[in-house]
């Protein structure tokens, strides 16, 4: 599948070198290799994702190193790194901003008053949908110290694209980085659990309007993802 990536703002656009060394395979494997030295890191129920895909993957969003944690997990499902939904201000972070430009990931600005910028990513995001590729949401928008009310947008996405939803519970990220001493944020033990994968197709058959199907497809999402987390949900 095409690694290649166009974005229309050029703000987000990343440079030839970040562009040729994240999709490098052997950066991307030293990568996975490191990722899993330092946190054990493993994924379970594998074969609900036979590849090539696309598939959504809404995500709990308990540590800083979720979405690092997710790239690496998720490549070996499509051969390639899948898209991501990422804060917009990660791309102001020297190094990791043009890591994250590359990779690539949609910018996501969470002020209520930027609607235009977030509904140009909710094209981004249906674009790549449509073009094959994995994407990764953060459900509740931000990182918690608990599970937190989650965002519709996956839901909505799913609805429109007919693309199955595959929850994913992240084990054993509370507390890295920010609440450990060093060296422990540094490593730890961390499962990637996939939940049996949910088809839009059913919960339209349900009824009701958009706004409750949404509803109701975000609430069993949820529900699955908080039916494996080892923190408060």
């Amino acid at each position: 599948m095409d690694n290649r990536f166009e974005v229309a703002n050029p703000r987000y656009a990343p440079s030839w070198f970040w562009r040729a060394f994240v999709h490098s395979r052997v950066v991307q494997n030293i990568y996975v290799w490191v990722m899993k030295g330092l946190f054990g890191l493993r994924i379970r129920n594998l074969e609900f994702v036979p590849p090539p895909g696309p598939y959504i993957f809404p995500a709990n969003h308990g540590s800083h190193y979720d979405l690092f944690l997710a790239l690496a997990a998720f490549r070996g499902i499509s051969g390639q790194v899948p898209v991501s939904t990422v804060w917009d201000g990660a791309y102001a972070i020297p190094i990791i901003g043009g890591i994250l430009k590359a990779v690539p990931c949609i910018a996501v600005d969470t002020k209520p008053s930027r609607d235009v910028e977030r509904m140009a990513a909710l094209r981004e995001m249906i674009a790549h949908l449509r073009a094959g590729r994995c994407l990764i949401i953060g459900s509740e928008g931000e990182r918690r110290d608990q599970l937190g009310e989650f965002e519709g947008g996956a839901a909505l996405l799913s609805l429109h694209t007919g693309v199955k939803i595959v929850p994913v519970s992240l084990r054993g990220v509370q507390g890295l980085f920010s609440d450990l001493s060093w060296p422990d944020r540094y490593r730890g033990k961390v499962e990637i659990i996939l939940h049996a994968p949910l088809d839009p197709a059913e919960f339209e058959a349900g009824g009701g309007s958009r706004a409750e199907i949404v509803a109701r497809f975000t609430k069993a999402i949820r529900e699955r993802v908080a039916s494996q987390l080892d923190y408060t949900a």
